[in-house]
């Protein structure tokens, strides 16, 4: 990069605005997920039941269905 060009300081703003939105994306989630952790543990503490994982239709597994 030729730190004498004109535009350098538009360019570092740049890396910089894009540094820090990916690095708040990157916390946001990290925050998120430790709440639905604790949200989880939580429930199951409380007894909650887990749902039942239901099979999933024959269009997402790749199988066709015959008549």
């Amino acid at each position: 990069m030729d730190m004498a060009a004109k535009h350098i300081g538009f360019v570092l703003a740049a890396y910089g605005v894009a540094g820090v939105v990916i690095t708040g994306l990157i916390i946001g989630e990290w925050l998120r997920a430790r709440a639905v952790r604790r949200r989880l543990a939580e429930l199951e503490r409380l007894g909650a039941p887990r749902r039942a994982r239901t099979a999933a239709p024959a269009s997402e597994t790749g199988k066709e269905q015959t008549a």
